[in-house]
């Protein structure tokens, strides 16, 4: 993103919208203000390959951020604002590491955890601290590092890079960093070209984003439409009527989801529903989480077919595209690959034919690695490389994805793929949220139990008489245990971790009586 391509021809039009304030930035107001932060962090001897680290909820400081940050040449972090200090400590251990000058930019929200952890780290002599609201001592205003910077480029501009973080198996915080390119940002070659394409991105594209801005997909979607000249309409939270009211009050004509929200949407209240015009929304993307083929029939009944799903790896190893009418064909693929190859092995590594379930890996189309040491994500002895998800490829090369190789259950020494069993559970009418995990089994080793989140009268027994009516009785859950609400992480993927902390400090939950 080079926001001085857009501003130089239309100053004037919208950048980025948050949703429900209605705060707002143009182009040239972008263009400017990236300038004059871009110009803070020189001055704080912040350089190339430097860090530039984010740990503030959505706001409309966020894109002069990311774009400050992309124009400077440096290492663009957003962090998940939700992390405990212990979390954002080995993180930021990680971000900052090293004797190069960075920055952080944090919001009142957060400060404190961060002052924190910059005391912990000894780094605050060579880390610029900014605070977007209220600094507190320590913190230089946001506004105030930008005052009387010029408002013209800073004499050295290069492309920066984003870093994302994957907790991994340990809980050790892992980067992957995608590669610095030698190139000003107004000679960048597009990223996702391809995906653009297929969905239609432009100069008239307003899109929504309604989750938090740190997680792969918003941040990436975000980045190609204000790339294309496009409008960001971004949500401070998720809510599921706010998001419908943002569509209809900004004439969305693009948005990106997970398959959580989408439910959220799906039970709304008919005349809920009914008070918001969908009438510019023509394209749709689910993306960060498998989406059942039941669950993408019920939306485009809804808003016609306009969902497109798109699946990868955030590390960047490949990625798979499907539109609405393949999605429809072939109920429950997410797609064939828009960049690289897919292979599915079984444990030995080698490649299993068409319908088999294995492990899936990316031959990625350029060489993507972690820059840290430690429990990285599986390397085939081909170079393919893998996040232990698990799925079948059909005649076409069409991906179905089965689930996680570290959620399969195992009973009686027979596989089940809990994200079948959830799919069919959140069919339910009544069924808000479920997940499915194996637990100990004296018999069988471990049977297949249900975490259900339901609205209404709903039993045990009929959730379990439903999955049988509908798969293999192997499959089918043997305990159903009902709770208030499900663990997700904030970007809709489902904590099966704690998920089994809970049910493990739990003898009402085990046994299925609460």
């Amino acid at each position: 993103m080079y926001p001085a391509q857009i501003a130089q021809r239309h100053p004037d039009a919208q950048a980025y919208v948050m949703g429900s304030g209605g705060e707002s930035l143009t182009y040239g107001r972008l263009d400017t203000r990236s300038n004059q932060l871009a110009h803070f962090l020189r001055a704080r001897g912040v350089r190339r390959g430097g860090p530039l680290v984010i740990v503030m909820e959505n706001r409309i400081e966020w894109p002069v951020v990311v774009a400050a940050g992309m124009r400077a040449g440096l290492y663009v972090t957003p962090v998940n604002w939700h992390l405990t200090v212990a979390e954002l400590t080995a993180l930021l251990a990680e971000a900052l590491g090293g004797d190069a000058p960075g920055a952080v930019v944090t919001s009142a929200t957060c400060a404190e955890a961060v002052a924190e952890v910059l005391d912990r780290l000894g780094c605050g002599d060579r880390v610029a601290a900014l605070c977007v609201d209220d600094p507190p001592p320590g913190f230089t205003s946001f506004e105030d590092a930008l005052a009387g910077r010029p408002e013209t480029p800073i004499a050295d501009e290069r492309l920066g890079a984003r870093v994302l973080y994957s907790g991994g198996t340990t809980g050790r915080p892992k980067a992957f960093r995608q590669r610095l390119i030698d190139v000003h940002p107004a000679d960048a070659p597009a990223r996702h070209g391809a995906l653009a394409e297929k969905l239609g991105l432009g100069a008239d594209t307003v899109f929504l984003s309604p989750a938090p801005n740190y997680h792969a997909a918003p941040f990436t979607f975000q980045l190609m439409v204000m790339s294309a000249g496009g409008t960001v309409v971004c949500l401070e939270r998720f809510d599921p009527e706010a998001a419908l009211a943002a569509i209809d009050r900004h004439r969305v004509t693009h948005s990106q989801w997970v398959p959580t929200m989408l439910l959220r949407l799906l039970r709304l209240p008919d005349d809920v529903k009914a008070r918001y015009a969908l009438r510019d929304h023509r394209v749709a993307v689910t993306s960060g989480a498998p989406c059942s083929a039941q669950l993408k029939e019920d939306v485009m009944r809804w808003w016609g077919p306009i969902l497109h799903e798109y699946y990868g790896a955030s590390e960047g190893y490949g990625h798979t595209y499907v539109s609405p009418e393949e999605a429809l064909a072939r109920p429950g693929t997410v797609g064939r690959p828009l960049s690289g190859r897919v292979h599915i092995t079984d444990e030995r590594g080698e490649v299993l034919p068409p319908g088999r379930v294995g492990k899936v890996w990316f031959e990625p189309a350029a060489t993507a690695a972690y820059s840290n040491d430690g429990d990285g994500e599986p390397v085939h002895r081909d170079g393919w490389r893998s996040v232990g998800d698990l799925g079948s490829l059909d005649e076409d090369g069409y991906l179905y994805l089965s689930g996680r190789e570290s959620h399969t259950i195992i009973s009686g020494g027979v596989n089940i793929y809990p994200v079948e069993i959830e799919d069919v559970l959140t069919a339910h009418p009544r069924v808000l949220d479920a997940a499915v995990i194996g637990t100990p089994d004296p018999e069988f080793g471990e049977r297949v139990t249900a975490v259900v989140e339901a609205s209404g009268e709903v039993s045990e027994e009929e959730l379990i008489e439903w999955c049988r009516e509908r798969l293999a009785r192997f499959k089918a859950p043997k305990r159903v245990v009902f709770v208030d609400g499900l663990p997700r992480l904030p970007t809709g993927k489902l904590n099966k971790n704690s998920l089994r902390e809970v049910l493990a400090a739990s003898p009402a939950l085990r046994e299925g009586t609460a």
